[in-house]
């Protein structure tokens, strides 16, 4: 009969091994895991990002297709877009056609607040600037030293470029 002894001394594994070997394992998974938060927090940004661009392109091509304004109103954490049946039609009303919240802060390219910042687009697709004396508008999704591979988008009268930020200004890629 084999005792307890006998199996230690045969060749079974120390206490200080043990301890040691889920210390590397420890070690190794908090590596690990703050990888992955930086990740997930480059993909969020990037995605968010994707999905500022598509809908200015949307609000565009919208605007040709149907020939007539449509407007997205910026909040720091969220937008809405709206479609208008007419030139004359007040900006209170018109049509919701999406409204997006997002986990990023928007801000303009320099830092600056984008709250009740609008983007609208005339029946011929081409940018109104209603908020800005500038011919474009940067917009960056906050925080810019994320690593991210897009973070910014540069609204011109007839184009939309995405980019990165860098040395505060979007780089389009």
């Amino acid at each position: 009969m084999t005792t307890l002894k006998n199996v230690i001394t045969k060749g079974g594994f120390a206490l200080t091994e043990l301890i040691v070997v889920i210390a590397i394992i420890g070690i190794l998974l908090g590596i690990v895991s703050l990888n992955f938060f930086d990740w997930q927090r480059k993909t969020q940004i990037e995605k968010q990002t994707r999905e500022l661009f598509t809908d200015i392109n949307t609000a565009r091509t919208e605007s040709i297709f149907r020939k007539t304004r449509h407007r997205i109103t910026f909040q720091p954490n969220s937008y809405v877009f709206k479609r208008y049946s007419s030139d004359n039609e007040n900006s209170a009303a018109g049509t919701v056609i999406s409204s997006r919240s997002f986990s990023y802060q928007l801000s303009r390219g320099a830092g600056g607040d984008i709250s009740d910042n609008s983007l609208e687009f005339d029946g011929r697709g081409f940018l109104i600037w209603t908020n800005s004396s500038s011919s474009n508008l940067t917009l960056r999704v906050n925080p810019v030293s994320s690593g991210a591979a897009f973070d910014c988008i540069v609204i011109h009268t007839v184009r939309t470029n995405m980019g990165k930020m860098e040395n505060g200004s979007c780089n389009a890629k």
